[in-house]
Formats: structure tokens, sequence, C-alpha cells
């Protein structure tokens, strides 16, 4: 028995060292002092309009403007929900995740149709029930899932004081709140300027300051390189990488925080075979290679192209992966926990496709868009 056992664990950790390969693909694109010259301003490397600019922003949503402000109208009047201390402890008493969720979802949902409904239209008309959406958010002790709060240093479900998570929807948070200081802070300057101001300290606190600091959140992979990673390590970097280019202004500073989420990605594609195959499921690729995406052309801008991965044929794997996993009507060739229906999002796949030039991709989209144009038709 000793002796299978010791036979499996040895089989295991082969696998696993086999299965991860230091290329570090990123960091070999540049270290931390290139990085710091090759950084470019937010005016050079953000293509959305400014927030005054009207022209600008009337041709950026054309035809979609007047669907934008509609949407945002229905929440004009909308109560924002209380999270309760009962509703973070009830994952930890029944496991159940939608009594934190839902409410927190409601409200996130709400704050972001107002914004992108204020950004069309920019009239004001959104401008006070963004700032309750905001000042709201603030007041929260954390702004993780209650699922992932046991990933503090107490285990438990409920926000501790003490200490600051990033996970998934947190940094969704942040990477979303930085856009909305981007645009809106002079704007929440001329009705009271603590808004702002409060603003970026919860995004600094909750997110720039711990992610410098520690090392030691698992989906960094940085307190012990080699270990295995999934979906977390792109779309966390993805997102604090979105919160420091939008706030951090010392250069010094961004540099070395651009630079140690490419320490932190790298140890993702490490892990990831030559064929770009996404080991999570078919259904995961958007969190997995989608992120991964996200994060290497922001990246690309802010740095005006100068450091990208587009051109490395397992980026260009990764992207096709999910055109090759379609079988057709929906269905994917699936295995692990992911689903055997899908095909992913039509826009980031063709997104990703025209940064690979992958023609893979662009068929899929078009194979996609067609279904949902079917299913469409055939509900009307």
């Amino acid at each position: 028995m000793n002796h299978f056992i010791l036979s499996t664990a040895v089989l295991f950790f082969s696998f696993v060292a086999r299965a991860y390969e230091p290329r570090n693909l990123l960091q070999k694109q540049a270290n931390l002092q290139q990085v710091k010259e090759l950084l470019v301003s937010k005016s050079d490397w953000i293509k959305y309009p400014d927030y005054a600019d009207r022209e600008g922003w009337n041709n950026f949503t054309g035809p979609l403007k007047k669907g934008i402000t509609e949407a945002g109208e229905a929440y004009l009047t909308y109560t924002w929900k209380v999270v309760l201390a009962t509703d973070y402890l009830e994952y930890e008493r029944s496991g159940s995740r939608t009594a934190m969720e839902n409410p927190f979802g409601s409200n996130n949902k709400a704050l972001s149709h107002l914004v992108f409904a204020e950004l069309a239209e920019g009239k004001g008309r959104f401008l006070n029930q963004i700032i309750n959406g905001v000042w709201h958010s603030c007041d929260m002790s954390s702004w993780v899932l209650s699922a992932h709060l046991p990933l503090q240093k107490s285990k438990r479900t409920l926000p501790d004081y003490k200490e600051q998570v990033i996970d998934l929807t947190s940094g969704d948070m942040g990477s979303f709140f930085s856009w909305v200081y981007y645009f809106f802070h002079d704007e929440f300057d001329k009705i009271n300027p603590v808004i702002a101001e409060r603003l970026k300290l919860n995004i600094q606190q909750r997110i720039l300051q711990p992610y410098m600091e520690r090392s030691d959140y698992w989906w960094q992979a940085l307190s012990k390189p080699g270990v295995l990673v999934n979906n977390w390590n792109p779309w966390c970097n993805f997102n604090v990488l979105t919160c420091f280019l939008l706030l951090e202004d010392d250069n010094d500073k961004l540099a070395a925080a651009v630079y140690k989420t490419m320490q932190s990605t790298d140890e993702f594609l490490n892990y990831v075979k030559e064929d770009g195959a996404c080991e999570e499921g078919p259904s995961y690729w958007g969190h997995a290679a989608g992120k991964l995406y996200d994060y290497l052309q922001i990246l690309s801008y802010a740095t005006n192209g100068k450091l990208s991965l587009f051109n490395e044929p397992m980026i260009k794997n990764m992207g096709e992966y999910i055109a090759r996993s379609y079988v057709g009507n929906d269905w994917v060739v699936n295995f692990a926990d992911a689903s055997a229906k899908g095909g992913g999002d039509a826009g980031i796949i063709f997104r990703y496709g025209r940064a690979v030039k992958a023609t893979t991709c662009s068929s899929l989209r078009h194979i996609l868009l067609k279904r949902q144009r079917e299913k469409l038709t055939s509900t009307m």
C-alpha cells in the first residue's frame, strides 16, 4: 500500500514537473528598466473619448446611445441594497452563495448601467445615482464574494477588517471603479472633492497596496513559482494591471507594478502547453485564454505595442483552441467540469482572433452570431 502511494505521488509530481516549462515569455520581452521606458501616458494609450467630448461619445455609441440611456433610466430611482453580515455568514452556515451575491450583484448591475448611460448622454442626469452607488460600495468592508473570503487568514466568510483579499470580483470592482474615477473624477470634484478622493483611496487600499505588499496570494504563484495556477491568474492580473495603469502616477511605482504582473502572468503561461489547450475545459476559455487576451491587450496598449506576445505561436494556439473545440450546434468537445455546450463569447473570440491573425476565430464568431440570430428569430 505504501509502495502504491509513493509510486502515485512520484507519477503526480513528475507530471506536474513536465507540465511546467519556465518560458517566462513576458519577462523575456523586457526587464524592469525597459518596462519603465516603454510605458506611455494615459492620454497616449486610452482611445475612449473624454467624458466632456460629446461628439466623441455620440460617434462612439452611434445607434446604441438610446438603448444605453434607457437602460440607465431604469435605475434612476434604484434603492441600493445592503449586504448584511448574516448574508456573508450564510455561505459558512449553509453553503449558499446567493444570500450575499444577489444584493451585491444587483447593486453592481445598477451602477454599471448608470455609468454607461451617463457616458452616453453626458447631461449629468445620472451623476447623483452614480455617486450614491460609489459611496455605498466604498462603505462596504470588502468587494470579495463570501465564497472566496475563506482565502483570508481567518478562513472565515465574514470580511476581516485587518486584511484585504484580491479575488476575481474585488479585482473586477477595482478595475471598473478605476474607469469610473478616470472618467468622472472632475465631475465628482465639482460636487465635492471627497467623492473622488475616497474612491481612489478605496482602490489603493483594496487592490494596489495589497498586490505590491504581498506575493502570497495563491493565484499570483510568486511565493512558490511552479505551483499550479488556473484562470484566476490572468483574470486577477488583468484587473490589477488596469487599476495601476489608470491610477498610479508615479513612474517608478507603476513600472514596478506592471513588471510584477508580468512575473505573475508568466507563471500561468509556464503551465500552458504549446498546443494552447485550456486544461479546465472549453467553457473556461473565456476566463483563462480570454482574460489573458485582455491582459496582453492592455499591456500592449500601454506600451504602444512594444510589449506584445501576440506573435508567439503558443498565444495563437490558445486563441484558436476554442474554435478547434467547437463541434457545431453549440456543442463543444468537453471534459473536466466544463459545460458540453457553449462555444464562447463572439466578441472576445473575434478580438483575440484579430490580435493573433487567426481566421478560425473569425469563422467561429460568424457561426455563433448566426446561431444567436436563429434563436432570436425562433422566439419571435
